[in-house]
């Protein structure tokens, strides 16, 4: 590279760090603790306020998972799912909420989740928060076809009772 370009370059280079935006603001002083994170799922099972509060003093807690019981993982949108609530779980996936199977079951995705199943049988043996399964998923958001499916296609448990018992 000759002296002139790579002058050019750097300049540009150096200038570009200065010019974008800074993202600072967003970070967090330290990680969150066990029982932010806890609050914050468990205010999402069921008190939309308390989620909204907590998501806006805390916006990067948005996507941290509990650990209710060894390899029992919950996000606060896994929680809003497996309880029903649609209004919370809408807050969380408008603030960028990553989404998994269970929550597109509970939100009534189903030729999403069938074309996936598809491609990938052997979710349907899965589970997710507490040993919930897509059955109770597809019941709790009222989809009683996609939850006849399922059973046709050999799920017939809500919950895998005893699963994280060691």
């Amino acid at each position: 590279m000759k002296r002139k370009e790579f002058l050019k370059t750097g300049a540009t280079a150096t200038s570009s760090f200065f010019l974008l935006p800074r993202f600072e603001h967003l970070m967090e002083s330290s990680l969150f603790n066990a029982e932010e994170i806890d609050e914050f799922v468990g205010a999402a099972h069921s008190n939309i306020d308390e989620t909204i509060r907590i998501i806006e003093a805390k916006p990067l807690i948005l996507n941290c998972a509990s650990q209710i019981a060894r390899g029992d993982f919950e996000t606060a949108i896994g929680g809003a799912s497996h309880m029903g609530r649609k209004d919370i779980a809408n807050v969380l996936i408008a603030r960028g909420a990553r989404m998994d199977i269970f929550n597109f079951t509970f939100l009534g995705f189903t030729d999403f989740v069938k074309d996936l199943l598809k491609i990938h049988p052997q979710l349907l043996k899965s589970y997710g928060p507490h040993g919930f399964t897509l059955l109770h998923h597809a019941k709790v958001g009222g989809h009683n076809a996609f939850a006849e499916w399922l059973q046709d296609q050999g799920l017939k448990q809500e919950i895998l009772e005893n699963l994280f018992d060691f």
